[in-house]
């Protein structure tokens, strides 16, 4: 089998008696996710063939590798193997050879995740008067870029699956800025996409300028700089919704046409979905929903979030997997954390080699917990040469291969609104409050917590979230405000908002609104609680007063349970527990339940039985995984 399948061959009737899930705990989505692939993998933009086989000797066989054509943002070829599309219709696929070839020589039983380039080649850039690398939602708009690069990309599929296909179980499909689908120009026009907004107008009977809104233009905005007013700067708003379904539309045309050519046993994965970024609006991808509902792509990579890296952070992804989870899809968490004595990446985050072993263990942590795929992206190589670190990612692998898929324990959910995002001005500095500043900050609170997006709380069961975190809300219609009523505040939760909730409607804008859901008026000092009808109220202007601190008194008095008594990060799910920490010494840990018994995971020991509290000695840092079985155990056992 490619990877680990959870489900193996087993039907979901034989499965139920292994799990048990506190119902209704289990949500929309988990079981079609725990149907998918579970990939541990090694990747390496570099040969790395040594390495390829010390991983396969850890049990790793997994390999991931980029048949790449164009250059990397440090200008080096991504690819240390020749061109493989030399021109339409040129092909050396001895180039693509050589690289499986070297892979099964260092790891005889591997077996491979391939990533297809589908950026423009430096040949064919003047041909299309853009590169897609810098250029994504221009080239995207173009049906001959689309039309040429589906033609190589399918090529590709039919080349490797024939000489190939008994090793390759998934293909990603890699494209624009980093080969992950970004985009960077800001808003600037070209004479491509000023046709494509043309098109995208009239489709939707809107009588805009010819042109789109210029950068200078997209940098203002009416409410205080930040917000766009629906009445007045109505082109602005739609502009973004414009630029963000570019590289949506490409992904999904790309996708459907692969997943014809592609046996149903095998999956698809892509790198998209990342909200906690800056400049949200103009990253292009925001029109993320759409991408992950579709039936031809099966799990969503992203690196782990760079904003919180360091040894007593939370790290975390930069999805909203929670999103993909409701799809029945897999995410995986790229692992690309340069060791502390690799200083092209590392950039001085992690200073020891306990560093990297706390580390690498709370990113595999922050993947198990979550159910999700995970690779150790050794970048430009060099990254686990320790042999102590490969010891620790082989012992991790052991942990991941006997662990059972279960859905999360969080209390606290955090809130994900891109269509509220399209009404901001990222240039300015506010626009900070509404991306990965709260999440960040709640990552270190000991208590764990679920994102998805405001479209999936519908179909999401409410009643084990006693704080949710709306801080991104700015956009409130008035059919948004009667589900918020009805499904969301309600039920005694406290809901948490920032800066503005509600100040626009869609159509209107007036800060007179934020009062009847933040319960003080818009930019009252401080952080602000108030009992509303039936539920809490919790208002900052200022998103920096979320704070560790501020934000455990928060939970706290919600009723959030939280794992320790002093910051750290915690993961958890209802037979998995991780803490990570940077200061060590003696811990309580308080679990929200009785458990049968508590086992670490790494050394194998029970730490406790019969028992909703332990205490464990740390090292500094330290990042400790616990396996949680319920039940009753005897002592006698």
């Amino acid at each position: 089998m490619f990877g680990k399948n959870i489900l193996g061959s087993l039907t979901l009737a034989a499965l139920a008696p292994m799990i048990t899930f506190a119902a209704p705990s289990v949500p929309v989505g988990f079981k079609e996710q725990c149907r998918k692939q579970l990939w541990v993998t090694y990747r390496s933009f570099n040969k790395e063939l040594e390495r390829t086989g010390q991983f396969a000797a850890m049990g790793i066989t997994n390999r991931c590798f980029f048949a790449a054509n164009t250059i990397n943002a440090l200008c080096n070829p991504y690819c240390e193997y020749p061109l493989i599309w030399k021109g339409f219709k040129k092909y050396d696929w001895s180039a693509l050879d050589a690289q499986a070839e070297d892979l099964v020589k260092a790891s005889p039983n591997a077996r491979f995740m391939v990533m297809i380039d589908l950026n423009t080649p430096y040949w064919a850039t003047h041909k299309f008067h853009l590169d897609s690398f810098t250029d994504i939602t221009h080239a995207g708009v173009m049906p001959e870029w689309r039309n040429r690069t589906r033609e190589w990309m399918l090529d590709f599929i039919a080349y490797a699956e024939k000489k190939w296909g008994d090793r390759i179980g998934a293909y990603i499909l890699s494209g624009g800025c980093t080969s992950e689908w970004y985009e960077r120009d800001r808003g600037r026009t070209s004479y491509a996409k000023n046709k494509g907004w043309r098109g995208w107008c009239k489709a939707r009977n809107l009588s805009y300028g010819e042109e789109p809104p210029s950068p200078t233009v997209l940098g203002r905005a009416a409410f205080e700089n930040l917000v766009y007013d629906p009445a007045t700067e109505p082109e602005k708003i739609a502009y973004w919704k414009f630029h963000n379904s570019i590289t949506a539309n490409a992904i999904l045309y790309f996708a459907s046409a692969a997943r014809k050519a592609i046996p149903k046993t095998k999956e698809i994965g892509v790198f998209f979905g990342y909200y906690f970024v800056t400049s949200q609006t103009s990253f292009a991808h925001l029109d993320y929903e759409r991408v992950y509902a579709s039936p031809d792509i099966d799990f969503f990579i992203a690196p782990g979030n760079y904003s919180d890296r360091a040894i007593g952070g939370g790290s975390g992804s930069q999805l909203v997997h929670g999103t993909a989870l409701r799809y029945g899809k897999r995410f995986q968490h790229e692992i690309d954390f340069g060791s502390h004595d690799q200083k092209q990446w590392a950039k001085g985050l992690w200073k020891t080699l306990e560093d990297d072993l706390a580390g690498n263990t709370r990113e595999a942590a922050f993947a198990m917990a979550n159910n999700a795929s995970y690779w150790w992206f050794d970048m430009w190589g060099q990254f686990y040469r320790n042999p102590k670190v490969r010891e620790r990612i082989a012992a991790l692998k052991k942990v991941q291969d006997d662990l059972r898929p279960a859905p999360s324990v969080a209390e606290i959910l955090i809130v994900c609104d891109p269509e509220s995002l399209y009404n901001v001005n990222e240039k300015c500095p506010l626009e900070r409050a509404f991306g990965r500043h709260l999440r960040d900050k709640l990552a270190r609170i000991a208590a764990p917590h679920d994102i998805y997006s405001f479209n999936d709380l519908p179909v999401l069961d409410m009643n084990r979230y006693k704080l949710v975190c709306l801080n991104s809300t700015l956009l409130i219609t008035p059919e948004r405000a009667k589900f918020l009523r009805e499904k969301v505040c309600t039920g005694g939760r406290t809901v948490l908002w920032c800066y503005a909730p509600g100040v626009t409607d869609g159509k209107t804008l007036d800060a007179a609104r934020v009062k009847g859901w933040a319960g003080v008026p818009f930019k009252t000092p401080g952080i602000n609680a108030t009992q509303m009808d039936g539920w809490r109220s919790v208002y900052a202007y200022d998103y920096k007063l979320f704070t560790p601190e501020s934000l455990t008194k928060i939970a706290s008095d919600a009723g959030v349970h939280l794992y320790l008594d002093k910051p750290a990060t915690v993961f958890a799910n209802e037979n998995f527990l991780a803490v990570h920490t940077k200061e060590g010494g003696g811990l309580t840990i308080s679990l929200p339940r009785k458990y049968a018994r508590v086992t670490d995971l790494l050394s194998g020991k029970i730490v406790a039985e019969n028992a909703d509290a332990f205490t464990c000695t740390f090292a500094s840092p330290d990042t400790r995984l616990f396996g949680l079985r319920e039940g009753v155990t005897e002592k006698s056992e």
